[in-house]
């Protein structure tokens, strides 16, 4: 990593990539995805079984609260150490163009990129280059920190959005594209996926540069790009990163940088989709209840699922306000304090868990890309879990990985 253009947010990362292993195995979904759902982690368990695979890289969030959560942590820490010293990897210093071809036929084009932590903060008050776009919930904070403060590497599911209605920073990417570095299918209903080098890195940091001038003259204020989905895995990577700066600890210089995809808000492939609610311990029809007490204006008609039954209270019209109202709830109604929440993406993934045993279950609408940023700017950060960019399967894949950590001083667990 060069320091040249230290006042672009990104960085040319060097990544690595695995040689000679089945790619389909390899790449897996993002570790927040199909929490409440066993079977999937499961039968992906299977289908990888004893191949390389960033499966044994990360922890599933499925999986916090077991009673292996720990050995299923230290394993992550052991794997990695282990797939690094074996030779695995190839190393390469670049961006990345990537192309994801969803089921629908739509395409997402990203870039992976090594973000700047020092331009980021998720606090109240601070005033970084890279925003937040929810608000962070401390006590998730934890077991994302002990797992990335102990990784010899990382692997990102974080997406960050620019805001470029020219498509200044793509099409200068376009043009350096080089070496297709891979090009499959992806499992379990992920599409296809493909990636190419980028050969001219300062094109790339000069587009980024002329975007946040542009950005900063729309918008009144120095911003680079806006948090789309891991907003809690890139404020764990600041707090690692803030911790080993603190302590002089060497790992720091790399630790300053996370990898990322960086996305056009304004990419067709870009669609926000509602995260929605699933409350495991209360009965559905009493949260019902409970939510027809509270004051809605301009409100339309919603259920609260459980039992195979359906039962209606009203929440507001606008969509981030639905979500605020219906959070709100959640975080504040004795009813539910003592119960598990969940947050699901995808209407199948909700369908599928609202017949459970106890459980009930919220759908929430889905807010539009028109005004994002100007929301954001003007009212700071959304409510916990109000969007999701895309469906469950089309959430980011692990794919590339970085080196954080020292091999030689890595201590196994």
């Amino acid at each position: 990593m060069n320091d040249k253009n230290v006042s672009c947010a990104v960085k040319e990362p060097r990544i690595l990539l695995p040689k000679n292993c089945d790619m389909r195995k390899w790449s897996v979904v993002a570790c927040d995805q199909f929490t409440s759902d066993g079977e999937y982690w499961s039968s992906l368990d299977s289908f990888v079984g004893s191949s390389p695979s960033t499966l044994r890289l990360i922890l599933p969030e499925h999986y916090l609260g077991h009673a292996d959560a720990d050995s299923r942590r230290a394993a992550v820490s052991e794997n990695m150490l282990s797939y690094y010293k074996d030779g695995l990897f190839c190393e390469k210093s670049c961006f990345v163009l990537v192309k994801r071809t969803f089921a629908s036929g739509k395409v997402r084009t990203g870039l992976v990129a090594a973000a700047d932590l020092e331009q980021y903060d998720f606090r109240k008050g601070s005033a970084p280059r890279i925003i937040a776009t929810e608000g962070t919930v401390e006590d998730r904070l934890p077991p994302r920190v002990q797992i990335r403060e102990n990784s010899l590497l990382e692997l990102p599911h974080i997406m960050l959005l620019i805001d470029d209605p020219d498509n200044t920073v793509f099409s200068a990417v376009e043009r350096a594209a080089g070496e297709m570095l891979y090009d499959f299918d992806l499992n379990c209903g992920g599409g296809h996926i493909s990636g190419r080098s980028v050969a001219d890195a300062d094109s790339v940091i000069r587009a980024f540069e002329i975007l946040s001038a542009e950005t900063e003259k729309r918008f009144g204020k120095n911003i680079s790009m806006l948090v789309g989905d891991g907003n809690h895995s890139l404020a764990a990577a600041k707090l690692c990163y803030e911790k080993a700066k603190a302590e002089g600890d060497p790992t720091a210089v790399s630790k300053r940088y996370a990898l990322c995809e960086i996305v056009n808000l304004y990419d067709e492939g870009i669609e926000f989709e509602p995260i929605h609610r699933a409350v495991f311990g209360a009965d559905a029809s009493e949260i019902a209840a409970r939510l027809r007490k509270r004051s809605v204006k301009n409100g339309v008609s919603a259920t609260v699922r459980g039992g195979g039954k359906e039962y209606p209270f009203t929440m507001p019209s606008d969509p981030i306000e639905a979500v605020a109202f219906v959070q709100n709830f959640l975080q504040t109604d004795d009813l539910v304090s003592s119960c598990e929440v969940d947050y699901i993406h995808g209407i199948d993934a909700l369908k599928k868990i609202g017949d459970m045993p106890d459980c009930s279950t919220i759908m929430l609408p889905a807010i539009s890309k028109s005004c994002f940023t100007e929301y954001i700017l003007n009212n700071g950060t959304l409510p916990k879990k109000t969007f999701s960019m895309g469906h469950a399967e089309e959430k980011r894949y692990y794919l590339e990985a970085r080196l954080i950590g020292l091999p030689d001083k890595q201590e196994r667990l």
